[in-house]
């Protein structure tokens, strides 16, 4: 009975005070650690990526409709760019849109917004918001079908 605690307490101790290869100490949890960064690096340009794709998206449509918009205010005798210009103006507040410019030329009107788009991910990284610009051009087409 002796002989069987002391192998029990030899085998206990030999567990107890066994030191782990220098190679195997943590290094799993370092390569995950560094994995599990990148990974959420690349779903934070993934989300706030096509986030920025969709606004570039809608402020080319939201300019292109609003210099048609502004082509509803021209008039076949003359083209008036004050009221181009205030239809325009009405449309993109009617969507939200305060920051645009817009221009009328002999035969077309040109119109520029720019949107503020908030990230979701990069938020994290001190990137709180992406800027894009859209550009939209409509032509003045008078006596067509006349």
């Amino acid at each position: 009975m002796m002989n069987q605690r002391v192998g029990i307490q030899a085998r206990w101790e030999r567990l107890h005070t066994r030191r782990t290869d220098a190679g195997s100490g943590g290094g799993m949890s370092l390569m995950m650690a560094i994995f599990i960064i990148a990974l959420i690096m690349v779903l934070g340009l993934v989300i706030d990526g096509s986030a920025k794709a969709k606004a570039i998206d809608r402020a080319n449509q939201l300019a292109s409709e609003a210099a048609r918009a502004g082509l509803q205010a021209a008039a076949p005798e003359g083209v008036d760019a004050a009221a181009v210009n205030a239809a325009v103006g009405v449309y993109l507040h009617a969507q939200g849109i305060s920051d645009f410019t817009s221009a009328v030329g002999k035969q077309q009107v040109v119109v520029t917004v720019t949107i503020t788009q908030p990230t979701k991910m990069l938020s994290a990284i001190g990137i709180d918001s992406t800027t894009v610009t859209g550009r939209g051009t409509a032509n003045f087409v008078f006596g067509y079908g006349q």
